[in-house]
């Protein structure tokens, strides 16, 4: 039997999803100001007139990146919803996000770089604004969890332990440069502010 041939649909997107990886490496290698959609087609074997055929602007292309570095590479990456209890959930977060940012901190860099454009860019911003919602409502329902089960302080704002908790990881994956001797891991220190019972 022959193979079945690809339909339309599908080549497109297939060849949709092989630019947005052709950019995505581009932009972890060089960052997001050094993009040039010329390096993108040539990387995935195509003519830039082609690339704009599937992306008619530089920044439908750009917010493309976003959501696969998003879905594809930071939450796929992450696999929590597997882990029992939601105080678990939230260290194997903190501590895969730790990981993949030491393995791959051109990803960060480019999440970064997207957060400052999405302050002038309203799509980015919104686009931001839905994944940043989405991982918010899902740390709280880990707070709620673990409060259920005993696991943290009880008086515990779950709202705003949750933006607490996001503002922490996004610190901790853009690797601020820090003096000489001072640790880098503050998962200890957030496991003890979490687990500190009322007296």
């Amino acid at each position: 039997m022959a193979p079945r041939r690809a339909q339309a649909g599908e080549r497109v997107d297939r060849k949709r999803r092989d630019l947005v990886v052709a950019a995505y490496e581009t932009i972890v290698r060089t960052g997001l100001a050094n993009l040039r959609t010329r390096e993108v087609a040539a990387a995935a074997g195509i003519t830039v007139a082609t690339l704009h055929y599937y992306f008619p602007a530089k920044d439908d292309l750009v917010r493309a990146v976003l959501e696969y570095a998003i879905r594809e590479r930071i939450v796929a990456a992450l696999a929590v919803e597997d882990v029992p209890g939601g105080l678990r959930r939230i260290r194997a977060m903190v501590g895969a996000l730790r990981a993949r940012a030491a393995a791959q901190p051109g990803m960060f860099r480019l999440l970064h770089e997207m957060i400052w454009l999405s302050h002038d860019d309203p799509a980015l911003a919104t686009l931001l604004a839905g994944w940043h919602g989405e991982w918010h409502e899902a740390i709280r329902g880990w707070l709620a969890d673990a409060r259920a089960a005993g696991e943290v302080r009880p008086d515990l704002d779950l709202a705003e332990t949750a933006t607490a908790l996001m503002y922490l990881v996004f610190g901790l994956v853009l690797r601020p440069p820090l003096p000489g001797g001072v640790p880098d891991d503050v998962t200890a220190a957030v496991e003890l502010v979490l687990s500190r019972r009322e007296s």
